[in-house]
């Protein structure tokens, strides 16, 4: 993720809203995890694996999940496939152009490298869809 201090009007709406965040580089969560505390979003992770995200959905459920879709040990298909299915709205984070994922199976996504920003302005449209 790159920095950006560009104003998102209505990130107040996100105030409160859980998300989770699956990605395996720390620089790249940690930076994810930042942006979105910064406008009060209730963050869960980050995580670096599908197990542990798992494990955190089953104790909290998110409105909103980011996930890299390819992380060092696993590709996170299945993991996407489930959240959407249980009607979590997925953003796919990635390096590649178009992964390969059912447009149907995802609200956005975002090619890295992005900035926080553009993350911010992402999630806003998909929680404002929602209401």
């Amino acid at each position: 993720m790159t920095s950006s201090r560009d104003p998102t009007p209505n990130a107040s709406i996100l105030n409160g809203v859980s998300v989770l965040v699956v990605e395996d580089a720390w620089f790249v969560a940690k930076a994810v995890k930042s942006a979105l505390e910064q406008v009060g979003m209730n963050v869960l992770g980050p995580t670096a694996t599908t197990a542990e995200a798992r494990r955190l959905v089953a104790m909290e459920m998110p409105k909103v999940a980011l996930i890299d879709v390819n992380l060092k040990q696993e590709m996170a298909f299945d993991l996407i496939d489930d959240l959407h299915g249980q009607g979590v709205q997925v953003v796919v984070a990635s390096g590649y152009a178009a992964p390969p994922i059912a447009k149907e199976k995802i609200a956005a996504c975002l090619q890295k490298p992005f900035s926080g920003a553009e993350l911010i302005r992402t999630i806003c449209a998909i929680v404002d869809r929602l209401h």
